[in-house]
């Protein structure tokens, strides 16, 4: 008899960049108090004259990404038989990895949190034959896979509340034999940290949390789905108040599944009001996709500054 147990752990770090914000609109100048009110710590933290670095003093208000992965199976397989189990994580979202065949059985997992990109697969092996009443050839395999993002934003350029737009692209694959199954979720959420919870603490709408987008799948059988769509979600914010965006990407599978999922262009996926401007917790900027006012002021700029060239070759 042969029994056989693996645990691995390896921590990876990697520096994290995110794509560069820029404003909306160009020169604007602004100064910005964030407030902590509903947080540890009693300072408030004032920007002068936009964009400067914002540094948060508290730890509530640190930008973060993570990864994780875990895979397990376990066989009986004639007189051999084993169970495995391995997990691997990172605090800076770099790429983790992990795979182990045995027997016919198998799975694989990879993560990452890198770039403004979410990616989560998880993929598992099973023979489709792997059970029968004496326990002579039976087995079961997992995978797990997740990838998580969160920055903290101040919008300012206006006054009292606006509303403002997530957008991205989601891609992903899921595939499912006899015995198999794959699933997926995403979720995308706004918070300011306030204790809405309590009946002694009224909040305000964008006190609220709220959710931008959440969607989940799963398949089982002998099947498969594969799914390109464009995601938007929408909130209510406070200008020159700080809250958080929250992303994350899941994915499982078993007995021979797979699940294939990213989430791209998380560094210019905020749509802001016309002629507002964006900071992040991170430290960098976010693009922020001009709204139709905003494209007819460009285009009508443009045409000025042609008109004026063709009067001075003239």
């Amino acid at each position: 008899m042969k029994n056989t147990n693996a645990i691995k752990k390896n921590v990876k770090l990697s520096s994290f960049a995110m794509v560069g914000l820029i404003l909306a609109s160009a020169g604007a100048q602004a100064s910005v108090t964030i407030s902590n009110d509903y947080f540890y710590g009693g300072s408030d933290l004032t920007l002068v004259n936009m964009p400067p670095v914002f540094t948060p003093d508290f730890t509530w208000n640190a930008p973060s990404v993570s990864s994780n992965v875990s895979g397990s199976l376990h066989y009986s397989v004639g007189s051999n038989y084993g169970n495995f189990s391995e997990s691997d994580s990172s605090s800076d979202g770099s790429l983790l990895a992990i795979d182990l065949n045995r027997k016919g059985y198998a799975y694989r997992a990879e993560s990452s949190s890198s770039a403004g990109v979410l990616k989560a697969v998880a993929a598992t092996q099973a023979p489709s034959n792997n059970s029968n009443p004496y326990n002579y050839n039976y087995g079961n395999s997992s995978a797990n896979a997740s990838a998580n993002w969160s920055d903290w934003f101040v919008i300012s350029g206006g006054s009292g509340l606006g509303t403002a737009k997530f957008e991205s692209v989601l891609n992903g694959t899921l595939n499912s034999t006899k015995n198999g199954s794959a699933s997926y979720s995403l979720n995308i959420a706004y918070s300011t940290g306030a204790f809405c919870n309590y009946w002694y603490n009224t909040c305000g709408e964008a006190e609220q949390d709220q959710s931008l987008f959440s969607q989940n799948s799963s398949l089982s059988g002998k099947a498969k789905s594969t799914l390109s769509q464009n995601i938007e979600g929408e909130f209510t914010f406070e200008y020159d108040k700080a809250f958080q965006l929250t992303a994350s990407l899941n994915t499982n599978s078993a007995n021979g599944g797979m699940a294939d999922f990213n989430l791209a262009s998380l560094g210019s996926s905020l749509v802001l009001p016309a002629r507002s401007q964006m900071l992040s917790a991170s430290g960098l900027y976010v693009q922020a996709v001009p709204e139709a006012e905003t494209w007819a002021m460009m285009l009508a700029g443009l045409g000025l500054v042609g008109f004026a060239a063709r009067r001075r070759v003239a």
